[in-house]
């Protein structure tokens, strides 16, 4: 009997671990934060409702937080088609963060980004980016790129 009590109490820590473990599923955070990419750039509303919480913390001055913005960003970008997925250069995740390295193509010339995502309870909670312009190759001062 004393086996069998171990047992189970044994099962149950290891469920309450893997639970507990649940925003350090490196994997699937990486994967989440590629559908969202993928569903912004595919104008897919429905999905951004999932995967992203509707008090959604926005950390770009100019872009208000909550889920709403995002689809209101949509809304105002789907009559020029879909968008560009970008091709990334590094996915980095830890715990519940998940960072994407890539090239973007702006207006005003490439830049480099850097976003990072704070994941909660499987969808997206926080947003943080950076971007600077990539110079021209004679205007840089060595040759590592930025990408």
């Amino acid at each position: 009997m004393k086996y069998l009590f171990a047992g189970a109490a044994g099962l149950l820590l290891a469920a309450s671990v893997g639970l507990a473990g649940s925003a350090n599923d490196l994997p699937a955070n990486k994967a989440l934060v590629e559908s969202f990419f993928r569903a912004v750039e595919s104008r897919d509303k429905q999905t951004v409702t999932k995967i992203v919480r509707e008090d959604y913390i926005q950390h770009m001055p100019m872009i208000p937080s909550g889920r709403a913005a995002i689809l209101n960003y949509i809304d105002m970008m789907a009559p020029k088609g879909k968008g560009v997925m970008p091709k990334f250069a590094r996915v980095v995740a830890e715990g519940d963060l998940v960072v994407v390295h890539f090239r973007r193509e702006d207006p005003n010339g490439p830049v480099a980004t850097m976003e990072i995502f704070r994941i909660q309870d499987g969808q997206i909670a926080e947003h943080w980016a950076v971007t600077e312009s990539i110079p021209p190759e004679d205007k840089a001062r060595n040759r590592n790129g930025m990408i």
